[in-house]
């Protein structure tokens, strides 16, 4: 995240990640602070130690889940302080707890980020409770403190939800609203003829895989807290009236898909697509003032620039068309633009209207069927007790690697603090390479530059009070980059530990720092060592059944869409929910290619071929909206057979494309096209053939999806 300008760091202050920081920071900083007042600073910091374990299961989401999820990590940290402290005496079985523990608690994977979450906080209250000094004192009562710690934390979390508890909602559409404006930026990028289509691709899909994240967080939070409030809030409708017209504004963007390389061809003399780039990009620029607004909790200004650029715009079509210059797909552009731009519009009028009825009951009932619920049966658990498993291999590593981490730290004689090498591990090694890759470095440039600037500090801030101060803004820092910049929150972590063990022990800074660094780069080694070489999860192992995944949900999609044919049989809830599982199911095989990316180029198998799948599939989900948004209208349906053939041979490509994938038998209810003799109506032969190009777009799209199907599943 670039805080750059004024703005930007305006919205950083009131955001999300920095209230979290100050949460966070208040809530472990808290006790140690008031216990030190008091003359007893270890057992202050012992509860705030325990504050901190619970405040990684404190991530984005409905205060349900939230709750649920710190009082998960209250019992299974104070289970692993405790059990930690009952076995310090021996060294023997202090190993097999590492090795069984980080077992168990990495199969917590299964159940979601937060549940990983649960299970990484008492990881880390196992590894910091490894610790000799620690065995002079009664275990029972350290594990207690942990526990009166993790109770606070979670106490104080609550309370301020409590206090306004549609602000964080507030703030994490804020963040999703930004996220789509970066979106459509890259979609204003297609129309610069300097930009590369197909790198302006990839961009595309990594963002559309964070507009997604960002939806699903919003959609929860929402949805729960709007059943726990009532309705009787007005900001809460607020919220759920701009949420509901930024998944409409999505996927008009998503619709708005074209032959880019075409456009520029025959437009890209006249000028006229430098203008529809800039009306774009005026649009995102608006929703980025409406991001920074929701962030800010200030009521948006609207702009009338881009009303110009539209005006501009339609001049410039018609006087194309005057000079004979074919421009219905310009026309179509514009018509989409101005219905975007209105869309947006009527988010700005909603600050300031008494009364929000723009939802009906009905639909608001229906966002409850978005929502995920997560499954926490055991079963999950034994299902996923195989190698082809990624969370058991995972689970497996992390173990061994940990084990070794532990017994080299010993062999060492690594200091009193030996419990970083493990610390380091569990940090670092993530279930993919990747992932483990890009924190290894991450946390190896931290924590060297945050190592020489805690040392600096140490040196030349001798007074007590000063550094106290230093170490509140480095906490606040620390834990507010920790969710979006871990590079950061490792440069700002270091030396606020450094001054932490300053005060504890005053003549050892150079020694602690010298064993920060190498433990660190032992720990880094391994991970890294482990990634590569220990059962290693390599993304494309787990393409072929993401790419069987995203082919069932496009044609579930077009299934939907087909739909619109017959009003009578078309269900808008059951055709917003194929759309939901299209792009998540998207998102997901971006997400998959991008990390793949990063891994040994000896690993990325036919990465040319799933790139062009990935780039396909993107533009397959994009034709398909822009068929659902023209039979919506009226006068757009089907008008000759000649089109409902192009639709079953799209069809009948994506279900070849699942036998390559060994998907035999697929059922996808296509019905309406049986009775198309009945729907079939005559109408503008320019619309007409518009219609028509569409299709000839789908059918061959389908047709280069299921050729590179039959080598991508072999």
């Amino acid at each position: 995240m670039a805080i750059l300008r004024p703005v930007e760091l305006k919205s950083f202050l009131f955001g999300q990640y920095f209230a979290d920081g100050v949460k966070m920071t208040l809530g472990v900083l808290l006790p140690a602070l008031v216990f030190s007042l008091m003359g007893d600073f270890r057992t202050g910091l012992s509860i705030s130690l325990g504050a901190f374990f619970v405040s990684l299961s404190d991530s984005t989401g409905p205060e349900e889940h939230r709750r649920t999820g710190m009082l998960a990590s209250c019992g299974f940290v104070f289970l692993a302080a405790l059990i930690t402290g009952i076995l310090n005496v021996n060294v023997y079985l202090l190993a097999i707890e590492i090795l069984v523990f980080c077992f168990f608690f990495a199969m917590f994977s299964v159940y979601g980020l937060r549940a990983s979450s649960v299970g990484s906080g008492a990881l880390l209250a196992m590894a910091i409770s490894i610790d000799s000094q620690k065995t002079e004192a009664a275990f029972w009562l350290y594990a207690l403190l942990v526990l009166a710690g993790g109770v606070w934390y979670m106490v104080l979390s609550l309370s301020i939800m409590q206090i306004r508890p549609y602000r964080v909602a507030q703030q994490a559409l804020g963040e999703c609203v930004l996220q789509l404006a970066s979106y459509l930026k890259l979609k204003a990028n297609f129309y610069d003829t300097k930009v590369d289509v197909s790198k302006n691709y990839q961009d595309l899909a990594k963002s559309q895989v964070l507009v997604h994240e960002h939806q699903e967080s919003v959609r929860q939070m929402l949805y729960n807290t709007r059943i726990k409030v009532g309705d009787s809030i007005k900001s809460g409708q607020l919220l759920i009236v701009i949420f509901v017209d930024t998944l409409d504004i999505f996927e008009q963007m998503m619709s708005s898909h074209y032959e880019y390389k075409s456009l520029r061809e025959i437009y890209g003399k006249y000028g006229v697509l430098k203008e529809i780039g800039l009306g774009i990009q005026l649009i995102s620029d608006q929703l980025s003032d409406l991001g920074y607004a929701l962030i800010n909790n200030e009521k948006p200004i609207k702009k009338s620039s881009k009303t110009v650029i539209l005006a501009r715009l339609k001049d410039q079509i018609e006087d194309l068309e005057r000079q004979g210059v074919k421009c219905l797909m310009l026309r179509k552009i514009q018509a989409n633009l101005r219905s975007i731009s209105r869309r947006v519009d009527d988010i700005f009028n909603y600050f300031y209207k008494e009364e929000l009825t723009f939802i009906s009951q009905t639909r608001e009932e229906n966002l409850s069927k978005f929502v995920g619920h997560q499954n926490f049966s055991l079963k999950l658990i034994r299902d996923n007790l195989t190698f082809e498993s990624t969370v058991f291999r995972h689970a497996l590593r992390l173990s061994v690697t940990c084990l070794v981490g532990f017994l080299i730290s010993l062999q060492l004689s690594l200091g009193h603090h030996s419990y970083w090498v493990v610390l380091t591990i569990l940090v670092i090694l993530r279930p993919g390479f990747s992932l483990t890759k890009r924190r290894n470095a991450q946390r190896i440039i931290g924590t060297l530059i945050g190592g020489v600037s805690g040392v600096m500090i140490l040196y030349l801030v001798q007074d007590h009070t000063a550094r106290f101060v230093i170490l509140v803004i480095l906490m606040v820092l620390a834990y507010s980059f920790l969710r979006i910049k871990y590079v950061l929150s490792v440069v700002f972590m270091t030396p606020f530990i450094f001054i932490v063990y300053g005060f504890l022990y005053p003549d050892a800074n150079i020694l602690i720092a010298r064993e920060r660094i190498i433990d660190t780069v032992v720990g880094s080694g391994l991970a890294y060592l482990a990634s590569n070489f220990f059962f290693p999860s390599w993304e494309y192992g787990g393409f072929r059944h993401l790419m069987k995944e995203v082919v069932k949900a496009e044609l579930e999609y077009l299934a939907q869409v087909i739909k619109r044919l017959d009003a009578d049989r078309f269900d808008e809830l059951a055709y917003r929910l194929a759309r939901k599982r299209m792009y998540l199911q998207s998102a997901n095989l971006s997400a998959a290619f991008q990390r793949m990316l990063d891994e040994p180029k000896s690993k990325q198998k036919k990465k040319a071929s799933l790139h062009q799948f990935v780039v396909l599939s993107h533009i397959l989900s994009s034709y398909f909206s822009t068929l659902s948004t023209s039979l919506i209208r009226s006068d757009m349906t089907l008008s000759s057979h000649d089109q409902v053939v192009l639709i079953k041979r799209a069809r009948n490509y994506l279900l070849r494309c699942l036998e390559h994938f060994g998907e035999q038998v697929y059922k996808v209810d296509f019905s309406v096209l049986d009775r198309s003799d009945t729907l079939l109506v005559s109408r503008a032969e320019a619309e007409d053939e518009l219609l028509t190009e569409q299709l000839k777009l789908i059918k061959k799209t389908c047709k280069d999806i299921e050729r590179l199907s039959r080598d991508l599943g072999d």
